[in-house]
């Protein structure tokens, strides 16, 4: 905490937020003496990890610090206050959607979504901010809120100035079940950065126009395996027993989050008949893998004696050790 060097300092607090339990008060009083570090990366830390460990006590702080001159440590400093206080915390937050700063209303936005669906009216209004940024992140956020009752407000920005907009609107929509950005994201699958978005979209919609597209791009053998998962996922979903064949393939890769989003995706979607080619993968995982497995097999176990047998065979394992 008392390092002349910012980087140990800066380190220092972010280590605080996981103090053993009979030294929290002793790492809040530190958070609270760094929270006015006179570097802004220490402070910005110091407010994540008083936000991290709730502490009631970085309540003031935290408000003191939405005029911070170094706008990650403010930016902290409003998600710490919807972690420490998130009752009266929305009170204070809310009125920053019409902040002069961006960076305000964008973290006003994010807030209020971590504080849950009743803000999604607030968040919505920010769909007209002259930022792009922040309109692109309400979009974002609204879908995982769930709004669909603000869907027509999201497909207003289909015809945005920004295209970085747009897109987010059409992705937004698809997570919202409305179909109206559907003719973008086909269009995105051909583009590297947002196809993954797109594939994923485009099977929430289940969207059948767009089949010979994503089956293309779950057999390419040269595009990224995650991307070929994502592809092989709307297969799935439209019905395509291809998506299936990928997804068997790619539970077996060697590449660890390729791997791991595959076998998310089979529990996702009950795909029983891949449990064997689990069995198989899992003999060849690592420890650090495990947690993966576990929530699959939840998934898979009401229809598969074989999910049940491996799943009961890891916690077996998990007691013993």
């Amino acid at each position: 905490m008392h390092a002349q060097q910012t980087r140990f300092r800066e380190a220092a607090a972010a280590r605080l937020s996981e103090p053993p339990v009979d030294r929290r008060d002793e790492a809040v009083g530190g958070l609270l003496a760094l929270s006015s570090d006179p570097n802004g990366d220490v402070r910005a830390a110091a407010f994540e990890s008083l936000g991290m460990l709730e502490a009631a006590e970085g309540r003031q702080a935290a408000l003191d610090a939405f005029d911070d001159e170094h706008p990650p440590a403010r930016q902290a400093a409003v998600l710490a206050l919807g972690r420490i206080d998130p009752e009266r915390g929305a009170a204070h937050v809310a009125p920053l959607l019409t902040d002069r700063r961006p960076d305000m209303r964008f973290s006003a936005v994010w807030t209020l979504s971590l504080l849950g669906a009743e803000h999604a009216p607030a968040i919505a209004r920010a769909l007209n901010d002259e930022d792009p940024e922040v309109r692109l992140l309400s979009t974002r956020c609204l879908a995982d809120l769930g709004a669909v009752s603000h869907a027509d407000a999201v497909a207003r920005l289909l015809s945005d100035s920004h295209d970085e907009v747009r897109f987010g609107a059409a992705a937004a929509l698809a997570t919202l079940g409305d179909g109206r950005g559907a003719t973008a994201l086909r269009a995105a699958l051909r583009h590297p950065d947002r196809a993954f978005a797109a594939a994923v979209g485009l099977g929430d919609l289940e969207d059948q126009s767009s089949h010979d597209d994503l089956s293309a791009l779950a057999r390419h053998p040269l595009r990224a395996p995650i991307l070929r998962a994502a592809a092989a996922r709307a297969l799935v979903k439209i019905g395509d027993p291809m998506g299936t064949m990928v997804l068997r393939k790619l539970v077996r890769s060697w590449r660890i989050e390729a791997r791991q989003y595959a076998i998310e995706l089979v529990g996702e979607l009950g795909l029983v008949s891949v449990v064997p080619d689990l069995v198989r993968a899992f003999r060849r995982s690592s420890r650090s893998e495990r947690a993966v497995y576990e929530t699959t097999l939840e998934q898979l176990s009401p229809k598969s004696s074989e999910a049940q047998a491996l799943l009961a065979s890891i916690r077996r394992n998990d007691q013993a050790e």
